[in-house]
């Protein structure tokens, strides 16, 4: 039996002083352990800690990260105080941004951190203190200054003029918040600056998500709506701005949302599918709901007139209309009498063409493009149903399907098919093909939505070094005569990377990736071509399947904590990997997932190789940060896979696990090193910092107590 695997390398009053210091007010921390604030800077002192400043952009800009590194320490209403927010907004935001309460599992059981003496733990301190100070290296750029220390001015980007054949190109913003941003008057997280850099990639729109009820008046009950003309009048100004750089705005609505069940009591004619004993569905077989979504709709298009485009998701994780989801584990049915009795196709298209018609009343030039994502077996759906949908959409409706959806694939003998977030996968998927051929045909435009720059494969890394993958994408959908791309989710929106090359890729003739890398990286240009090629082809071995890329290891990289023990936990979505090896190894099984791993790893290690013995600008120096903190993230991934293997038989397996956990130690430190050079590494929109410094020195804490414990079973 394994005792202490990695809980004793500190207490848990310990480490909401490590994991918060300089993050939060030492006051508040001193508040949550029942210390006082002298003690909390002399446990500082004590560690090292004290080395790092104070930094109040981490509660605005990084408040995602305080909460799950406090997650499994300290109560909600703790937590809440640490970021600034009441209880209330707390639970608004793990509801509402991005579905963190999902992100971050199921809340422990959590028995309130005291504080405790140190001096009787000295010698312990100063170990920690010696691992701090040797790791330590002063930041050149701080966290959330995404741009600090770039390339001068007069360095290539890679654009070059050119006719478009591929007319519209829109991402979201890299840095933005995932919501609120429209309740700020400055607009700060679309700046002057921003949409500079943006128009620079040959980039030119941006996508922001908001409800409806946040943009326009909800008829029946005013509370619901309340800030709506905040919201609206700043999107308009968006709109605006933005237009200057030639960047259109394009909003997602995900409509009509839920409301709780006390609402129906007034208006039973307007309940729908139950989705818990306190939220129902507005049934969108209801006139007076299709009444209310049509004037929300017009009024937020005719209030900002320079609105580029509106695209919905009408099959989602977010409750809408009676069959947007499966209720109980069961696809393609409805509880409501009225929508039962019509095909869920019918309910999909009918309000698409409300919202369709709002947008073309209230202003033509306008697009309405319907995402056809969901339209899929996977939620009950056959293609004839697709087909069926995209027959009954409005002809002035645009379709979008994700362009590598059901494309197959076979990687160490095992054969899958793809959803979406692929980059190692290259589409389009015979789905796509066949779905917006039917489109085309009907008089649609057509788009595709692919993954540029990153994906969840990878997505605390800003781009990935595998431009030709990217751009064989984009040459591929050209050829189905698309009139737009949607460039990516949440993620992959960073002004730099590959968005120059996939833009340009966009333009009439075949894309040439040599001559863009002679344009971005100068006489560097060769390494990165030989590098990237090696890159490519070990990317194609990317265990993908939504498994991996939502509960493996890769995310979190070498800050996820391990353990010796087996934990029994449940890994969550993009966030915590765990012992579940079922889960994150599905379909592949735990060896064939391991050994993609170790093909990729050592397919990566030969083009870093490359790279370390060229020289070129700054741009070139960016290239080689991402791709060793890409090789980081992915190293850790094939790591803890291999010790969670081994660790079911610790003594016999004590030399390579002691030789995987040094393998480790140097991934952490590496990535530290680096996350000091870079504030990108680490960040995504809607998790914000999956890990701050403090998260890399704690793993370094956990792998030495792991060594020590391995020590003691020789």
């Amino acid at each position: 039996m394994i005792k202490d695997a990695n809980e004793n390398y500190m207490y848990a009053w310990e480490k909401v002083i490590f994991r918060n210091y300089s993050y939060v007010e030492s006051s508040k921390i001193a508040e949550a352990i029942s210390a006082t604030e002298e003690e909390v800077e002399s446990f500082a002192r004590a560690t090292g800690l004290d080395k790092f400043e104070f930094n109040s952009a981490w509660q605005k800009k990084g408040f995602v990260t305080i909460i799950r590194n406090n997650w499994d320490l300290l109560s909600n209403d703790a937590i809440a105080r640490f970021i600034g927010v009441t209880g209330k907004e707390l639970e608004a935001i793990l509801s509402d941004y991005d579905f963190l309460y999902v992100k971050l599992g199921e809340k422990p059981k959590i028995e309130t951190p005291v504080y405790g003496n140190p001096k009787s733990n000295e010698a312990r301190l100063a170990e920690i203190k010696k691992i701090v100070d040797e790791t330590y290296v002063k930041p050149k750029v701080m966290p959330f200054d995404f741009y600090a220390g770039e390339e001068p001015e007069e360095e290539g980007t890679g654009f070059s003029e050119g006719e478009y054949v591929v007319k519209d190109r829109f991402i979201s913003n890299y840095c933005a918040r995932y919501t609120g941003v429209l309740l700020d008057d400055e607009l700060a997280d679309y700046s002057e600056e921003y949409l500079k850099r943006l128009k620079k990639t040959g980039v030119n729109g941006l996508w922001l998500h908001e409800t409806l009820r946040n943009l326009a008046a909800f008829p029946f009950v005013e509370s619901f709506s309340s800030d709506y003309e905040i919201r609206i009048k700043n999107l308009k100004k968006l709109t605006e701005r933005a237009a200057k750089y030639g960047v259109g705005i394009y909003l997602y609505l995900n409509e009509p949302r839920s409301l709780p069940a006390s609402f129906f009591d007034k208006y039973p004619e307007m309940k729908g599918q139950k989705i818990s004993d306190d939220e129902y569905c507005l049934c969108t077989s209801s006139e007076k709901v299709r009444k209310y979504v049509y004037d929300a709709v017009k009024s937020v298009v005719e209030s900002a007139p320079l609105l580029k485009g509106i695209f919905t998701i009408t099959m989602s994780e977010n409750p809408t209309h009676c069959y947007s989801r499966s209720w109980n584990g069961v696809t393609g049915h409805t509880d409501c009498p009225v929508c039962a009795k019509r095909k869920p196709y019918e309910v999909v298209a009918e309000i698409n063409n409300v919202m369709c018609k709002a947008v073309k009343d209230a202003n033509p030039e306008t697009a309405y493009i319907s995402n056809i994502w969901g339209w899929a077996e996977y939620m009950g759906w056959s293609m004839d149903d697709t087909f069926s949908c995209i027959d009954l959409l409005d002809p002035y409706a645009d379709v979008l399907s994700v362009s590598e959806f059901d494309k197959e694939f076979t990687r160490g003998g095992v054969t899958s098919r793809i959803i979406d977030y692929s980059i190692s996968v290259v589409g389009p998927g015979e789905y796509t093909v066949a779905c917006l051929e039917r489109a085309k045909k009907a008089g649609h435009r057509i788009w595709a939505k692919v993954q540029v720059n990153n994906s969840w494969e990878c997505s605390a890394v800003p781009y990935l070094p595998v431009f030709e993958l990217m751009t064989e994408h984009i040459e591929n959908v050209k050829k189905l005569g698309v009139s737009g791309v949607m460039l990516g989710w949440s993620l992959g929106g960073y002004t730099g990377g590959a968005l120059t090359a996939c833009s340009d890729a966009c333009k009439i003739g075949d894309f040439d990736c040599r001559s863009f890398y002679r344009k971005q990286y100068g006489k560097a240009a060769d390494s990165v071509a030989a590098a990237s090629e090696l890159f490519c082809k070990a990317f194609r071995e990317y265990p993908f399947s939504v498994n991996s890329l939502y509960e493996g290891a890769q995310t979190l990289g070498a800050a996820n904590l391990w353990s010796l023990k087996e934990d029994g936990k449940k890994s969550t979505m993009v966030c915590f990997s765990f012992d579940d090896y079922e889960v994150w190894s599905a379909p592949y099984g735990l060896d064939v997932y391991i050994n993609q791993y170790r093909k990729l790893c050592e397919g990566w290690e030969k083009g870093l190789e490359i790279l370390e013995k060229a020289e070129g600008n700054a741009l070139f120096s960016e290239y080689v940060r991402m791709a060793k903190a890409s090789y980081l993230h992915l190293n850790s991934a094939f790591l803890h896979a291999e010790f969670v293997k081994l660790k079911k038989d610790v003594k016999a397996n004590e030399r390579r696990l002691s030789e995987i956990i040094n393998a480790e130690y140097e991934n952490a430190v590496g990535l530290y090193a680096l996350m000091a050079q870079d504030a990108k590494i680490g960040f995504e929109m809607t998790n914000h910092y999956y890990y701050a410094p403090a998260n890399l020195l704690e793993k370094l804490l956990n792998l030495n107590s792991l060594k020590k414990t391995l020590e003691s079973v020789r």
